[in-house]
């Protein structure tokens, strides 16, 4: 649960003439495509989050409710039953766009007298099969829609209930964690600091010298994009990418 507690402590920016980081946030598509994390908060911690977080963990007297293996397979089934859908549904979206559009020019013909010529015998044809194939595809459409509604709802009240065991036993097992991370920001001299990319996913600090963690989260529809990256800044200028390959992928209940 330590996952989804969000820091409360001051946050700074650092003066003119330190070092710049350039953090970069982008994911890739199944095209390979770059695709730009813009608007995502980020932040530079002088101290290690998750190392409190496993601290405090470690000194409670009972483990962190796990998620079910049942639950976690539950949601795969509801997310690839989302998946053939939207599949269904885009299908349905591009021949139903293909009819209208070949509905306009057989008007057009019978607008020019050419009813009954073999170019529009020809379209009038290609018109009934998208017509049946529209139908198919809409009942697939329809049912497939009712399989993802009915496996959703079937999974929302055990999820539920998980989460929140999970947030309760977080609540009291991290009910220090803001303590430990004043005492650490005191110990190390520094502040925290924070910014959000730009549109093209990019975010530009200037940061003293030293050890940081570049702290980040990205929400996706199943899951959590979740960024601790260490990065140690001893030059004039760094640069990181947050990116799926050193980001935890953390389940969304």
């Amino acid at each position: 649960m330590k996952r989804f507690l969000v820091l409360v402590a001051g946050l700074g920016v650092a003066g003119c003439g330190q070092p710049q980081l350039v953090v970069e946030a982008a994911l890739t598509d199944q095209s390979g495509e770059r695709l730009a994390l813009g608007e995502l908060p980020v932040r530079l911690l002088p101290y290690d989050r998750d190392a409190i977080f496993d601290s405090l963990e470690a000194a409670y007297p009972t483990p962190e409710p796990p998620i079910p293996a049942a639950v976690l397979a539950a949601q795969q089934q509801v997310q690839e039953a989302q998946s053939a859908w939207r599949t269904s549904e885009e299908r349905w979206g591009l021949i139903r766009d293909s009819l209208r559009i070949l509905t306009e020019q057989l008007e057009q013909m019978e607008g020019q007298g050419l009813r009954g010529s073999p170019q529009y015998n020809q379209g009038f044809t290609r018109w009934n099969s998208l017509d049946t194939q529209l139908r198919q595809v809409d009942q697939q459409r329809q049912a497939s829609f009712a399989a993802f509604d009915q496996l959703q709802q079937a999974t929302l009240a055990s999820a539920d209930s998980v989460r929140i065991q999970r947030e309760l036993w977080a609540d009291e097992a991290f009910a220090d964690f803001n303590t430990v991370v004043a005492a650490k920001l005191s110990q190390s001299g520094k502040e925290e600091l924070a910014d959000t990319t730009d549109t093209q996913g990019f975010v530009r600090v200037s940061v003293p010298k030293g050890q940081w963690w570049i702290f980040g989260r990205y929400t996706l529809p199943y899951e959590e994009l979740y960024w601790n990256v260490p990065i140690t800044i001893d030059s004039d200028s760094a640069f990181i990418t947050l990116n799926r390959s050193n980001a935890e992928s953390r389940p969304i209940l």
